[in-house]
């Protein structure tokens, strides 16, 4: 009997997974060896983890990745390529083909247990099948997992939250070890889900503390029976490959959950904004709150009302009592919002955070993310009320009724996830096109950056081709965390070892930028020892020639700017002047001039016109980027040979050079720092980024 029993839902919830799975992905995406589908805003990080990962060497921790972003400390866990599945597959990468990717097995798993476990809780308390699997079917028509199908593929794995639902309807002795054991689980496939699972439990404790149920000593006992082998297995795996700090992120109170957020059909993918609801109009968001998309649907709005109206009136009580469900509920509730009150674009209320507070919250910076075990729970709730309170009225109806106008209800967002339409783009200007591309990494090692950056624009640009090449390491990659501080020391490394003429970095290695004024620097210290391509936008940079046809139709010269004194000798960086800069400024966040990051930077320019003469000056305006920080201690060196030594102890102030003008000859400006500071050292942010003055203007007189 019980076999028969657990064929026939299995066999219901295997083929409902594989139906949905291929309307879901399309029988092209299905395919593990089609990986076309797998270039699209985050999704190519996933993929380029695990490629990198697969080809690497067995290291410890086993989840370390180190030559995708080779100073960037990653591991498999900082890719979101699952890290459960890419360790798996890695030990039987010898019989897997070369384009294999696991992203659409590891959906079909994700909708097969949704649907087990979401049928195995309602189950749990209808004793009905035939109720329990029509049930079941709301959790596939999920948005927030259906959401996530077209962004993040790890975060499909919401059945995780489920299991932990189900394991606390059982009454076992060993509950808390299946506790434990799915939290473990969750550490290897996205940690978002282990904080959930770990607040959830903490709740729990929390709640049967102040009942009584639980001293605090066993409360202690356990939290830390819980920890210690989490930590341990993040260890492995490769949490810990970056430092603590590294791990926190900006974002908390920016993506965090709208009061409006349950009634609201306003859902997107990677192309397009859309409205989920056939029914229901687009309310608006604060920004970054689409983290906290948790839209019910008709139906999910039923059940929410009968959630709250059940924990007033409590009639049900269905595996928590009512205060303990609404205990667990307002707390989830609560840290999704952060500490912003938000309802669509009004701002209800902001409460202060001390510094330490909101360091410790942006563990979890997407905060509306917090939000989902709630959904399920009014999902779970509303499912098994109308089972209670039909019991003896055809309660399959009635929920079948439901579940139609749900799915009527969704229609609208259904179809933008239609035969994996979610993925499919059309090809773009900003795509790597041309033939000098294909089959370099048969000539180089390493394809790397010229500035040092995570997620980069480069990388979005060249995301798709990095998968169909075989580099044995790279820096053009997007890692979900990274070492902050190690990106930045490589990126002053590169400017001291352009300015020493080192040609070793370039062995076997070929570098990649969209900054013409780094191009022009690095011509002008290497000259024609390395070769210059630029096509499709970019400049490819090496000390070996690409020996093919195409290559010598792409070789350019960086032209160096001219200054014509016959017009004007004022150059102000926020003018069209600003390719006089070269290696070591930024001016991408501010207005009015070059803002100059790490110890080294160089300025260079040509001078054309009548008024170009023997005795003439350079002034340059420069102020400090930290207004009233301590002095700032510069070398400035103009044209290799007049050096003056400088401490910059006013805000704002202009140094001059005398300067012998000699037409089309190159002359360059060397600025050294001693004492530039990051965001980090002043204790303000994260950010490791160094950075000291703005130069604002130069002006050449007589």
């Amino acid at each position: 009997m019980k076999k028969t029993f657990f064929l026939k839902y299995q066999f219901f919830i295997i083929t409902v997974a594989i139906i949905f799975w291929c309307y879901l992905l399309g029988f092209d995406f299905i395919n593990p060896l089609n990986s076309e589908w797998l270039y699209l805003g985050d999704l190519s990080q996933y993929q380029l983890g695990w490629k990198f990962f697969r080809e690497d060497i067995w290291r410890f921790p086993i989840g370390s990745n180190p030559n995708l972003g080779i100073y960037f400390d990653g591991s498999i866990i900082f890719s979101d390529s699952i890290p459960i599945f890419a360790i798996f597959f890695k030990l039987i990468k010898i019989f897997l083909p070369e384009n294999f990717q696991y992203f659409s097995l590891w959906i079909l798993v994700c909708i097969y247990l949704q649907l087990f476990f979401s049928f195995k809780i309602i189950f749990k308390f209808t004793n009905h099948l035939g109720y329990s699997l029509i049930g079941s079917l709301f959790f596939i028509f999920s948005t927030i997992f259906l959401n996530r199908s077209g962004i993040h593929l790890s975060l499909m794995g919401q059945w995780i939250l489920l299991s932990g639902i189900y394991i606390e309807t059982i009454s076992n002795k060993r509950k808390s070890l299946y506790q434990i054991l799915n939290i473990l689980l969750s550490v290897v496939i996205h940690f978002y889900f282990t904080i959930i699972l770990v607040l959830f439990y903490i709740f729990i404790k929390i709640y049967d503390f102040f009942k009584k149920e639980i001293n605090l000593i066993n409360v202690i006992k356990e939290f830390f029976l819980l920890i210690i082998p989490i930590v341990i297995l993040m260890y492995i795996v490769g949490y810990f490959t970056i430092q603590l700090d590294d791990g926190l992120g900006w974002g908390y109170g920016y993506y965090n959950f709208n009061l409006n957020s349950f009634f609201n059909p306003l859902g997107s993918n990677n192309f397009e904004v859309f409205n989920w609801s056939l029914f229901l109009p687009i309310q608006q968001f604060q920004n970054g709150e689409k983290e906290g998309f948790s839209y019910l649907g008709i139906s999910g709005i039923i059940f929410l009302f009968l959630f709250i109206w059940n924990l007033f009136y409590k009639k049900y009580e269905i595996f928590y009592s009512n205060r303990k469900l609404l205990f667990i509920s307002i707390l989830f509730i609560i840290l999704a919002m952060s500490h912003k009150l938000n309802f669509g674009k009004i701002n209800i209320l902001t409460i202060p955070l001390n510094d330490y507070i909101y360091l410790a919250l942006s563990s979890f910076r997407a905060s509306g993310r917090l939000i989902w075990p709630v959904y399920y729970l009014i999902f779970i709730f509303g499912i098994i009320f109308i089972f209670k309170s039909f019991k003896n009225k055809s309660p399959s109806l009635i929920i079948s009724l439901l579940l139609l106008l749900q799915i009527i209800d969704l229609y609208p967002g259904l179809k933008k996830y239609k035969l994996g339409s979610q993925y499919e783009s059309i090809s773009q200007d900003n795509e790597i096109k041309d033939d000098i591309w294909n089959n370099l990494s048969n000539s180089f090692d390493q394809i790397r950056l010229l500035e040092p950056q995570n997620n980069s624009r480069i990388f979005h640009k060249m995301s798709k081709y990095l998968q169909t090449e075989n580099f044995k390491k790279t820096d053009i990659s997007y890692l979900a965390r990274v070492n902050r501080e190690s990106i930045e020391k490589e990126k002053y490394n590169l400017i001291k070892f352009f300015n020493e003429k080192n040609l070793d970095i370039f062995d076997k290695t070929i570098f990649v930028s969209d900054n013409e004024n780094y191009v022009r620097n690095l011509r002008y210290l290497y000259g024609e020892s390395l070769n210059y391509y630029y096509t499709d936008k970019l400049w490819l940079i090496s000390s070996d020639d690409i020996k093919k046809k195409e290559a010598s139709k792409k070789k350019k010269i960086a032209k160096y700017a001219m200054i014509n004194l016959d017009k004007k000798n004022s150059i102000n960086f926020s003018s069209e002047h600003l390719q006089i800069a070269g290696l070591g400024w930024n001016n991408s966040d501010h207005k009015s001039g070059n803002i100059m990051e790490g110890y080294l930077s160089t300025i260079l320019f040509k001078i054309r016109g009548k008024n170009c003469q023997t005795k003439s000056l350079i002034k340059l305006d420069i102020e400090k980027f930290y207004k009233n920080l301590l002095p700032i201690e510069l070398t400035l060196i103009l044209n290799k040979n007049q050096k003056e030594e400088i401490i910059l102890n006013n805000n704002n102030q202009e140094f001059l050079f005398k300067f012998n003008c000699k037409l089309d000859s190159i002359n360059t400006i060397d600025i050294n720092v001693k004492n530039p500071k990051s965001l980090f050292d002043l204790k303000r942010s994260l950010s490791r980024v160094k950075r000291s003055i703005i130069l604002n203007s130069i002006t050449i007189s007589n």
